[in-house]
């Protein structure tokens, strides 16, 4: 392998604006002297498509990287996305993307896994694939390359990254990449080609799609699916799953970033999938079944990361943190074990409803921030419509606690552009936030602070809102103008997505392997970390998708057939197709009662 340690010291640190982020060799990292050519075994660079402080932070890379680090014989080192003025630099002195730990080239490892969280990291993949020295298409790979593998969000909706990638592994990573490595493993000790080593990968490990080994199959422009080249391969790809969470590895010893990231903080999952069933929410529909931890894993595992980082603060991590069935003793046991140490409990998702009620008896531990509440739709009948099982009245009971607990602010997400919504269901966006606001009245006379994050609805596959159409972009920006004007002078703030990004979301997760030329032109175009508002450039995709010939609209903006497959069909996750259908004709039925069209055009509103 290429040691590069000498030329990122010399050509690289000295030249770009915040070198901390590459320096590596973090405190706990476990990269150094595991393999060598004394000691050879399958070496993983795990790959996180954006920038070092959002890498670090994300716990699905964390859990592989310890995990794979306690394989005998197998290696995990990482890698980020370099900021602009470092791929600048690293492109002028030719100096291949490498691995934060060992300094080797990333190119020689073995495996190359991408985390692929969301879907305006997709540009990224191909600068570190660029950076790399690896082609872009698996077509044009050779012996010499390493495996590249996508897991995550993304691989749940392969279709518009499958010419870039070698294998995806849809679901639970742990499972799957474990029987990956041994395979590769096999492959190397055997001589066997790199083709080789795919097919028997797609034909033996379950949860694994090697687009190589599918095409699109259309009739008159009309696709039908996805139809496998050989019939040793499966026709649908099982999203993986861990049967217990307990068997997911808990860190012990997390590493502790060498430059600012977004979670500076113990970071301890305590459950997956979520049982609320949101019909939106492609997360909670994709990762069933609902997984808990015990509580003496938990507790054992802050007590050791603690000790071995120095953090002050934990962080009970699950899609619904509030849901966690045994959160009242699991608190009360960290706080018995750490408010003495002076080490602050934090709740990142907690939902609103009849247990809120409790904060004053179940949080009396915990670092009080600000509290959110995941509303989604200003109206009850909205909510009801999109399975969000919470009532006005269970949000003001909620606020009322927390405010009693010691709260001060609430912040509320919102989505706009949910079927069936009318200009009245906008306004009670609005009014839904003076109500929590005034709700604080009771408690100390004053008003509280109400923060109002909206977000526009992008209907995600693998949920039944996947067959609704998204609105375009001019509805989302009337509602954003109406909202503005009718909270004008009030005590909600409003904060919004940018419409165009939400737009490009959606088609990044709806689109077929067509959308595939649309994220290479816009890379080439100059695309590059577009989840940041000073680099995402909406012209640039338009003109991807114009020289692509990809219809955005055709994608984006128009609802599905129920009858007919999609370029996500072919991974199966743990609701059936006829569970979705259910639900989405129910949204259906309570959007047709409304009085009026169900796609009222929503206009200003004069300032009130």
């Amino acid at each position: 392998m290429r040691n590069l340690a000498t030329d990122i010291s010399d050509k690289l640190l000295p030249r770009i604006s915040r070198p901390g982020q590459y320096i590596g060799l973090e405190t706990n990292c476990r990269w150094p002297g595991r393999l060598s050519e004394k000691q050879p075994g399958v070496a993983v660079m795990l790959a996180f498509p954006d920038a070092y402080g959002i890498g670090i932070s994300h716990l699905g890379s964390a859990v592989l990287y310890h995990m794979v680090n306690s394989i005998p014989g197998a290696a995990a080192d990482r890698t980020y996305c370099p900021w602009n003025d470092a791929e600048a630099v690293m492109r002028e002195h030719s100096l291949p993307l490498f691995g934060w730990e060992s300094r080797c080239a990333v190119a020689d490892f073995d495996i190359v896994g991408f985390s692929l969280g969301y879907e305006l990291c997709v540009t990224n993949v191909l600068t570190m694939l660029d950076l790399a020295g690896i082609p872009l298409h698996w077509a044009d790979r050779t012996e010499q390359h390493p495996l590249i593998v996508g897991g995550d969000a993304l691989a749940d909706t392969p279709e518009p990254l499958a010419p870039f990638f070698d294998l995806f592994i849809p679901g639970d990573g742990e499972k799957p990449l474990t029987e990956l490595i041994e395979l590769v493993r096999r492959a190397k000790a055997n001589g066997q080609s790199r083709q080789q080593t795919l097919l028997e990968a797609a034909r033996t490990i379950e949860s694994v799609y090697v687009p190589a080994l599918y095409r699109p199959r259309t009739v008159d422009g009309v696709y039908l699916g996805l139809e496998p080249v050989r019939d040793d391969v499966p026709r649908e790809i099982l999203r993986a799953a861990v049967a217990n969470l307990d068997e997911s590895p808990v860190i012990e010893a997390p590493l502790v970033p060498l430059a600012e990231a977004v979670h500076d903080r113990v970071v301890i999952e305590v459950m997956r999938g979520c049982p609320n069933g949101c019909y939106f929410c492609q997360a909670g529909a994709a990762r069933l079944p609902v997984r808990t931890r015990k509580i003496d894993q938990i507790v054992d595992a802050a007590k050791a990361a603690v000790e071995a980082t120095g953090h002050n603060e934990i962080s009970l991590l699950s899609l619904s943190t509030s849901d966690y069935p045994y959160l009242e003793e699991l608190i009360a046991r960290l706080s018995e074990e750490f408010t003495p140490r002076h080490v602050s409990i934090s709740l990142p998702s907690l939902r609103v409803d009849s247990q809120l009620r409790l904060l004053p008896r179940l949080t009396s531990g915990v670092r009080k921030g600000g509290l959110t509440i995941a509303a989604e739709a200003g109206s009850e009948r909205l909510r009801q419509a999109i399975g969000k099982r919470i009532t006005e009245q269970d949000m003001i009971e909620g606020v009322k606690a927390a405010y009693k607990a010691g709260w001060r602010s609430v912040k509320v997400y919102f989505m706009a552009g949910l079927p069936g919504e009318t200009p009245e269901d906008i306004d009670e966006i609005y009014h839904l936030c003076r109500r929590l606001s005034d709700a604080r009245r009771e408690v100390d006379g004053q008003r509280g602070a109400i923060s109002a994050s909206v977000s526009w609805l992008v209907p995600k596959p693998h949920t039944p809102m996947q067959w609704f159409a998204m609105r375009d972009g001019e509805y989302f920006l009337n509602v954003r103008r109406r909202l503005r004007d009718i909270s004008h002078r009030s005590p909600v703030s409003f904060k919004f997505h940018r419409v165009e990004r939400s737009g490009l979301e959606g088609l990044l997760c709806r689109g077929g392997r067509e959308v595939a030329a649309v994220i290479e032109n816009a890379w080439r175009d100059g695309a590059r970390l577009d989840t940041w508002d000073e680099f995402f450039d909406w012209p640039r995709w338009q003109r991807a998708c114009a020289n692509a010939g990809v219809d955005f609209e055709a994608i984006v903006n128009r609802p599905l057939a129920t009858s007919s497959a999609q370029p996500w069909s072919h991974i199966r996750c743990r609701q059936s197709h006829e569970y979705l259908l259910s639900r989405y004709h129910k949204t259906s039925e309570i959007v047709a009662q409304q009085d009026g069209p169900a796609q009222d055009p929503i206009q200003p509103s004069p300032r009130s």
